[in-house]
């Protein structure tokens, strides 16, 4: 597909990312638009050794708030962007949305799907990770945290309930874990594994979000087959940007947007 005629240059869309999908729907986007478009992935730098797309210029940092990240939009000629941050990433996306509004510049938000509870999952839904700290002891003695790396410091001070606190680095921000362990893994992970972790650990209940996606989604599955109550932290609501649920959307609504500017 051509998008641009022989005079002009290659639209440009910086793509912030930090997501597996982040990185699938750059490598879709080379692939649909191939020399007609120049990517640029900004990445926050909170996880060591990110799995990156090739071929694809990456920036690692934050912006400092809607200023900076206007400032690079200029400075780079952007002509769209792509906020693929995780779903709890809820400070950056408004950073993000504030900045595209103050300059006219259209945003794409992938809004990856929740999980959807069915009548063979035993989900207890809270509004915030200090919400299901609060309500934790009454419903378990031993927890898979899965949450993320950020706010754990509300699971401090718990002294009935062991925990098992699973992240990909070590949290940056202090967390005394004084009853439980820490293990550092990364997803995918399969429902084999998830469920031998869990029986090895004897875990009887898990803190998560509802991020969505498949990357996490097997210790869903292994808390439904073994009846595991499942703590889930809502998801919070998407800013008010172009939405867009799944790839083949972002594709379209790119494709779109693109013979506008």
């Amino acid at each position: 597909m051509s998008l641009s005629r022989p005079a002009e240059r290659p639209k440009r869309i910086l793509i912030f990312g930090g997501t597996g999908d982040a990185n699938r729907i750059a490598e879709d986007l080379m692939h649909e638009f191939g020399r007609d478009v120049r990517l640029q992935l900004s990445l926050a730098g909170r996880t060591s050794a990110p799995s990156l797309p090739d071929g694809v210029p990456v920036r690692i940092g934050g912006f400092g708030g809607p200023e900076g990240i206007i400032t690079h939009l200029k400075n780079e000629q952007i002509d769209l962007v792509i906020d693929a941050t995780h779903p709890y990433a809820t400070e950056i996306s408004h950073n993000i949305a504030k900045a595209c509004h103050a300059v006219a510049m259209p945003c794409i938000q992938y809004h990856r799907p929740a999980w959807e509870q069915t009548e063979d999952d035993n989900w207890i839904m809270v509004k915030s990770i200090e919400e299901a700290a609060r309500i934790l002891p009454e419903v378990g003695n031993r927890a898979l945290i899965a949450s993320g790396a950020k706010n754990l410091h509300a699971f401090e001070g718990l002294e009935k309930t062991w925990l098992l606190v699973r992240t990909v680095d070590a949290p940056r921000d202090p967390f005394d874990l004084e009853f439980g362990e820490w293990l550092f893994a990364r997803g995918p992970f399969s429902v084999e594994s998830e469920t031998e972790l869990l029986e090895r650990n004897e875990i009887d209940v898990i803190v998560s979000k509802n991020s969505g996606g498949d990357a996490t989604f097997a210790k869903i599955e292994a808390a439904r087959n073994l009846g595991i109550p499942v703590i889930m932290i809502e998801r919070p609501g998407g800013e008010p940007v172009i939405q867009a649920p799944s790839r083949s959307e972002i594709i379209d609504t790119v494709r779109e947007t693109l013979k506008k500017v």
